[in-house]
């Protein structure tokens, strides 16, 4: 299927470094995910400070190296049951070959110098714990709905504020978001041979997550959950490749992402094009999707007329629309 595109919005978020001045910086860390699946990981230290890493790293598919003169009992229960490797041999360079990371928990100066040099002489990334200084890397604060996982940083600054802003998480994301991903990714190529097209597939998922994290139930691994749900997208026998999207129009009265009514900041974060007005706050045109298309009004229509400029973002919309793409219009509440 064909699609007509819409210009691509090379504005981005404003490079006018006044607009941005004192809410805005630039990353110190890179958020990422390490693929760790039959990797070495090495932990040096044998108390609590390495057993909380411990603990996170046996839910990985890592291969874990404890390097420590003595354990507590719990790391060594981890030992007997096969979840990590111990060695109480002292610490020398070689013991860090072929490792991905290294996590120094031994709260030992003079052994961080020397394993500080050994992983940059071998490229290994290497966590010191509560030394950032010394870090190459940090594990962020985590919501754990496995598989889904959500991880709170503030760049090493304030550890504490990630913990507050992932308890709260806690009590707004549902328990049932861990069954619906198992779902999804059981499903994923069953969805795939049922809809040939990326639009498709984006709107089946983006319907289906939200139907199910609003019912808060997902209690049941029916594949017939997928079944029906695809039935309901597309009935059987439509020649329809691709639903009609939705539209909205949203008149913005709040400055900034988090006063927006929760309806609309939805509709931004699930919309693939987003036409807005100029001065719609940055934070709430970030709640897009980073491939969704965000287009400023006067890019539609160089017409100063508000009826003739509404009329023409009335006609793209309706294109759109009729392609399967979900489209906001946010225009500035008018203030006397």
């Amino acid at each position: 299927m064909t699609h007509y595109h819409a210009p691509q919005n090379n504005r981005g978020p404003q490079s006018d470094s006044a607009a941005h001045a004192g809410t805005s910086e630039n990353f110190a860390y890179f958020p990422a995910f390490i693929h760790v699946t039959g990797k070495k990981v090495v932990v040096l230290g044998g108390g609590e400070v390495a057993l909380g890493k411990l603990r996170l790293l046996v839910r990985s598919q890592a291969t874990i190296t404890v390097i420590a003169p003595e354990i507590c009992d719990d790391i060594r229960t981890m030992v007997r049951d096969g979840q990590v490797t111990w060695e109480c041999a002292p610490f020398v360079d070689t013991m860090v070959n072929g490792a991905a990371m290294v996590f120094d928990a031994a709260d030992d100066p003079y052994l961080t110098t020397r394993v500080q040099a050994a992983t940059k002489r071998r490229n290994i990334l290497l966590n010191v714990v509560d030394r950032t200084q010394h870090c190459d890397f940090i594990v962020p604060a985590i919501l754990d709905r496995a598989p889904v996982m959500i991880t709170i940083s503030t760049g090493a600054c304030a550890p504490a504020l990630a913990r507050i802003i992932r308890q709260r998480l806690q009590t707004v994301l549902p328990a049932s978001m861990s069954e619906l991903a198992r779902i999804a990714r059981d499903a994923r190529q069953k969805v795939a041979d049922h809809l040939h097209d990326n639009v498709s597939r984006q709107r089946f998922w983006t319907h289906f997550f939200q139907r199910g994290l609003h019912d808060g139930t997902a209690q049941s691994n029916d594949k017939r959950d997928i079944d029906d749900a695809l039935r309901q997208f597309i009935p059987d026998g439509s020649s329809a490749t691709v639903p009609g999207g939705q539209a909205m129009n949203a008149e913005i009265h709040a400055d900034n992402a988090f006063d927006l009514p929760h309806g609309i900041a939805r509709a931004i974060e699930t919309a693939d094009i987003v036409f807005h007005e100029d001065h719609i706050a940055e934070d709430i045109l970030a709640l897009a999707r980073r491939d969704a298309t965000l287009i400023p009004v006067g890019c539609i229509s160089l017409d100063e007329n508000p009826t003739h400029r509404r009329e023409s973002i009335q006609q793209q919309t309706r294109i759109f629309t009729r392609q399967g793409f979900n489209i906001v219009t946010l225009t500035q509440a008018i203030t006397h």
